[in-house]
């Protein structure tokens, strides 16, 4: 077996290790097998990664952010502990290939902007390379928005996880891990019932002609379409993510105009979001108009003194 074909094996055996002790596979998906091709077409003689090999392919790589680059060190970093986890000789990446990033801070749109942009989701149009999308689209976005769902989390759903009857979403295995359940508004079923009766029985709830899922990166392209179409101020650049940061940030708004103790009821919304530190919720907090941040829903000499440094880290 020669050096790439040996990778590849320690690779899948790998992935097979992950999901059984509870990790999703697809976590680590990028990166990795595209290192691996590196490594073995470049070094087909060699035993073992070396540091050499993955100085030479991050200088070849072009990473779009230094998130994108964490991202990938993260990912090479675990294939090679568990290399040496498995009595492999290897090079492990240290913390000094880290690279400094900056925090995105979340888009909250207008009323107005996100009728706009939900007009493009409404009117993409067929392409023969993406078929099916302009059915797709409208429902994919309505979901992650009415929902307050990652991006990933409404592609990696299977068929069997969304009862059209009840209006529960059953989301699997979603960051660190951790399932929940969601429940879908009576529009929001009607939507999903008539993207149903188009096409069934499938693997997944959102499938791609072949029977696959929808990749991430396929997701995020057709939102920035939309918001290129959608004729909204173009030096803008929201993610497909702001759709869930403007979810929770309504949901407190709503509250708040209806005089309900936003600190009572935000466990709910973390809950509801799979949070898995309530910090994580109160952040949105920090995201809402000043006029909203003065009502009386908000203790902030309490909020404050529980929680004084609340960070959005996209949980």
């Amino acid at each position: 077996m020669n050096f790439k074909d040996t990778l590849l094996k320690e690779y899948a055996d790998m992935l097979d290790v992950k999901e059984a002790t509870g990790h999703c596979r697809v976590t680590y998906f990028p990166h990795i097998k595209d290192f691996i091709t590196f490594c073995g077409t470049s070094y087909p003689d060699s035993l073992a990664i070396t540091k050499g090999m993955l100085d030479d392919w991050l200088q070849k790589k072009c990473f779009r952010t230094n998130a994108t680059y964490n991202s990938a060190i993260s990912r090479i970093r675990e294939f090679c502990k568990y290399q040496a986890a498995i009595g492999k000789s290897t090079y492990i990446p240290s913390g000094d290939y880290s690279a400094k990033t900056i925090r995105f801070v979340p888009y909250i749109f207008t009323d107005e902007e996100l009728g706009e942009l939900f007009k493009a989701f409404d009117s993409a149009q067929p392409h023969a390379l993406s078929p099916d999308r302009e059915f797709v689209i409208p429902v994919l976005f309505r979901m992650m928005y009415c929902c307050g769902l990652r991006p990933a989390e409404p592609l990696n759903l299977l068929y069997e996880d969304v009862d059209l009857e009840s209006g529960v979403i059953y989301i699997r295995r979603a960051k660190r891990i951790r399932d929940r359940r969601v429940l879908m508004s009576e529009d929001m079923i009607a939507l999903c019932r008539k993207y149903d009766s188009r096409k069934y029985p499938r693997t997944y709830f959102f499938e791609r002609e072949d029977g696959s899922r929808f990749p991430t990166h396929w997701m995020t392209k057709q939102f920035h379409v939309c918001w290129r179409n959608s004729g909204l101020e173009k030096r803008l650049n929201p993610r497909p993510y702001d759709l869930r940061h403007n979810f929770a940030t309504r949901v407190l708004m709503r509250w708040l105009s209806e005089k309900n103790d936003v600190m009572a009821m935000v466990s709910y919304l973390s809950a509801y979001m799979g949070h898995a530190e309530f910090t994580s919720t109160l952040y949105y907090i920090h995201l809402l108009p000043e006029r909203l941040r003065n009502c009386e829903g908000i203790d902030w000499e309490r909020f404050s003194s529980i929680y004084p440094e609340v960070t959005n880290e996209e949980d």
